[in-house]
Formats: structure tokens, C-alpha cells, sequence
């Protein structure tokens, strides 16, 4: 077979499942949060790099994903479609796997837990778990192919895009507050400590005066003894 018709049968493939993902009443219920988590994941939150609560939230949520597959393969009477069966529990069991890990801090937790890497298989392989695309070998390679070329997309286009500029005033914001909290600090110290020293001051003066005036009737009342004792001699 020509390589052409390949390519052309993939790309075909690919682009009947998004258009199911999309316009499909039964699943749209499913796929469209997912693609709003995505996008709001890689865009909003995801840009500068994954954090533990990150990977550990997008477990929990895609989790959600895996438990809705089951439940359709148990309501439809395909819980014993071992293809099937096998991806939902695949993809929960790895969502259970992220959440520990990313409780643990282990760093394997945010490599598999990027919001891309679920978003796009739960999305495309919806479709097959609600019976409305044939699961055959052309449209599975069509979704595998088909991931680098939209992870890179995403990638550039997170990449090029500004940063969001609400974070960036609230970040601003925050070193404002955290600089005049700073300083108010310093200020207050230095106000507390010149106050000490000022009354510390005071004390050596009050003190030494009270010695000079203690230590002058002392030399007052010797003189006194002196001349008095002169005056009998004579």
C-alpha cells in the first residue's frame, strides 16, 4: 500500500475522533472539561514548570475520567471488553500511582503528571469507550502519532504566548507589601532601641548627678570636720 494512503487514512482517522470529541452530545460532557483543564492547566498554571500539587491534583481529577469510563463499560455490559477494562484500570491505577508519588515528593510524579499527557488520551480514547468509534489498530496509531505533533503545538504556543499579567501585578503586589512590612519592621526596631538607649542615657545622667551631689555634701561635710576641728585647736 502506497505510503500516501497511509497517511492520508491516519490523518482521517485522527480528524473523525476530534470531531467526535467536539460535537458529540453523549461525550462532551467528559471531553470538554477535560480540554478546559488543559488549557487553563498548561497556560495558567503550568507555564513556568509542575509543582508536587500540581501533579497531585491533575491525578485526582483525571482519576474522575477513569471512574466515568467504568462506569459506562458497567452500565453498557462492557465491563467484560478486556481491551476496554484494560485501558479505564490503566489509567486509574496510574492516577493512583501520581498522587503517591506526588505525595511522597518523588520526581517521577512530575514527569507523568503533566496535564498534556492525560488531557489528550483521556479525550481521544472517550470516544471508544462510549462505542462510538471503532477500536481497531488505524485509529489507535492515529492518536499515538498524532500526540507528539500536538504536545509540541501546545508547547510552542505556551512557549510564545505572554505571561499571564494578573500573576505578574500580584507578585508585584505581594514584594510591595513584603518590603514595606520590611521596613516598617526596621523602623520600629530601631524606634525601640533608640528609645532604650535614649532612656539608658538618661539613667547615666540622672545617676550621675546624684553621685556628684552625694559625693559633694561628702566633701562639703569633711571640710566642715576639718575647719571645726582647726578652730578648737586654737
Amino acid at each position: 500500500m502506497d505510503i500516501t494512503i497511509i497517511l492520508l487514512n491516519i490523518v482521517d482517522s485522527w480528524l473523525n475522533i476530534l470531531i467526535l470529541t467536539i460535537t458529540n452530545l453523549q461525550i462532551i460532557w467528559i471531553t470538554y472539561p477535560t480540554y478546559i483543564t488543559w488549557i487553563s492547566m498548561e497556560y495558567f498554571v503550568e507555564k513556568e514548570g509542575i509543582h508536587y500539587s500540581h501533579a497531585l491534583a491533575n491525578s485526582i481529577i483525571f482519576s474522575w475520567v477513569s471512574i466515568d469510563w467504568l462506569r459506562e463499560l458497567y452500565e453498557t455490559s462492557n465491563i467484560y471488553d478486556l481491551p476496554k477494562l484494560f485501558i479505564a484500570l490503566g489509567f486509574l491505577s496510574l492516577s493512583i500511582f501520581i498522587l503517591i508519588s506526588a505525595a511522597k515528593r518523588k520526581k517521577i510524579a512530575k514527569l507523568l503528571g503533566k496535564t498534556g499527557v492525560f488531557a489528550y488520551f483521556q479525550i481521544f480514547l472517550t470516544p471508544f469507550m462510549y462505542n462510538l468509534s471503532s477500536f481497531n489498530i488505524n485509529n489507535i496509531i492515529s492518536i499515538i502519532a498524532f500526540f507528539p505533533i500536538i504536545y509540541l503545538i501546545v508547547y510552542l504556543i505556551d512557549k510564545y504566548l505572554p505571561s499571564f499579567i494578573d500573576e505578574e501585578i500580584e507578585q508585584d503586589d505581594n514584594n510591595y507589601d513584603i518590603n514595606n512590612n520590611y521596613q516598617d519592621y526596621n523602623q520600629y526596631n530601631y524606634s525601640n532601641n533608640y528609645g532604650q538607649n535614649y532612656n539608658y542615657q538618661n539613667y547615666n545622667r540622672y545617676y550621675n548627678n546624684a553621685y556628684n551631689n552625694q559625693y559633694g555634701n561628702y566633701n562639703y561635710y569633711n571640710n566642715y570636720q576639718y575647719y571645726y576641728r582647726n578652730k578648737n585647736r586654737r
